[in-house]
């Protein structure tokens, strides 16, 4: 227990220094890099599993994204993805930070909550990759770095009557969704434009089930 818990202080001091503890308010930069040694150990198991057909460490990227916090603090989060589509998710984060219009709750590695994505969701944590399967047994888009999740309370899941997570039932139909509640991804919106001007789709647009928190590079 005392060696997990070293791993985990060490892991998060490593990002820290990686991303910085907050973000300048004028001139913060989106940045992508190689995946430190540390937290690749510590992805093992959690967000990278050797039992499913996970990308290789040279196909993901850490990237260092800024963002506004519920309080309207600058801060600098941490996100894996795919090393093929950081460039898009950089430049679309970079383009909602820089629009002073959207807040985020929080932006850790799902690897802080044991690659548990209700987990994850419960703590309305913003995410990238975490190689998982869906519900159907199929690979998630986020098991490819190729998909984000942002503020899943205020952008719940919902198909029929299941919503994810929990708290998410407080906005998950459309009259209960405002432009005004903070942390509210909409259609139209910044966030829908910044990752639409990048070529990605938004799960609110999904028929048979809506997933307003998800983002992914081809629809899925």
């Amino acid at each position: 227990m005392t060696s997990k818990i070293h791993c985990l202080r060490s892991v998060a001091l490593l990002l820290s220094l990686v991303a910085g503890a907050e973000a300048k308010a004028q001139g913060a930069k989106a940045t992508a890099g190689p995946i430190p040694d540390a937290v690749w150990a510590y992805m093992q198991g959690r967000s990278w599993r050797a039992e499913l057909p996970c990308p290789g460490r040279e196909q993901l990227v850490l990237l260092s994204v800024p963002y506004l916090d519920f309080d309207g603090n600058s801060q600098t989060g941490s996100l894996i993805v795919a090393r093929s589509v950081a460039k898009a998710v950089a430049a679309a984060f970079q383009e909602i930070y820089d629009s002073r219009k959207f807040r985020i709750y929080r932006m850790s590695l799902i690897d802080e909550f044991g690659g548990d994505d209700a987990r994850s969701m419960a703590a309305n944590n913003t995410s990238a990759f975490n190689c998982r399967t869906t519900d159907r047994g199929a690979m998630s888009r986020h098991a490819y770095g190729m998909a984000v999740d942002i503020n899943p309370v205020q952008n719940p899941y919902r198909e029929g009557n299941l919503t994810e997570p929990e708290a998410g039932r407080a906005y998950d139909e459309p009259y209960k969704r405002k432009r005004d509640i903070v942390g509210m991804i909409v259609d139209g919106g910044v966030v829908t434009r910044a990752f639409a001007r990048q070529g990605w789709r938004w799960g609110g647009h999904w028929k048979r089930s809506v997933d307003y928190q998800h983002f992914s590079n081809d629809g899925h």
